[in-house]
């Protein structure tokens, strides 16, 4: 009798552990751009630049962030890593910009990149890399890539 009630119950719990699983919905990987890079404070030891992510969420729900951890590169050097200060929320079928503070210690490359910037355009190639956590009822952990150009105002 016991061992029927705890079959019962174990059966019970995974018919419905299965249709919360089926109850969450697909969502479309929202895409992630780097849209400007902006230089807040030049320093000999370290520098602080605000960057600005584009972000695109396709769904029709909006999509909760828990942390947002990203790595950038510029023309091959690195530039930056880390992740989101707070939580925010991708709002439904909108492209939000999302701001990041960073430290770097990217002085002695400087030459470098002014030497790889593409003529009068100012543009230099970028990879930009990371982990998005999203919370509430869509939940996990999905990466991200994207490479493209960057226009600098210097």
């Amino acid at each position: 009798m016991i061992l029927r009630g705890a079959l019962a119950i174990l059966t019970f719990a995974a018919v419905l552990l299965g249709g919360c699983a089926a109850l969450q919905p697909e969502i479309k990987e929202p895409t992630y751009k780097l849209d400007s890079v902006e230089l807040l404070q030049l320093g000999l030891t370290e520098q602080r630049f605000r960057l600005t992510l584009l972000v695109d969420n396709p769904n029709n729900r909006a999509l909760p962030v828990r942390e947002l951890r990203y790595s950038v590169d510029l023309e091959g050097i690195p530039l930056a890593d880390g992740k989101s200060e707070e939580r925010f929320t991708l709002p439904a079928n909108t492209e939000l910009p999302v701001h990041l503070e960073v430290r770097t210690r990217l002085l002695q490359s400087l030459p470098e990149l002014m030497q790889k910037m593409d003529g009068s355009t100012r543009q230099l190639a970028y990879e930009l890399r990371g982990e998005v956590d999203y919370g509430t009822l869509i939940r996990g952990t999905r990466p991200f890539e994207r490479r493209g150009r960057l226009t600098l105002d210097l």
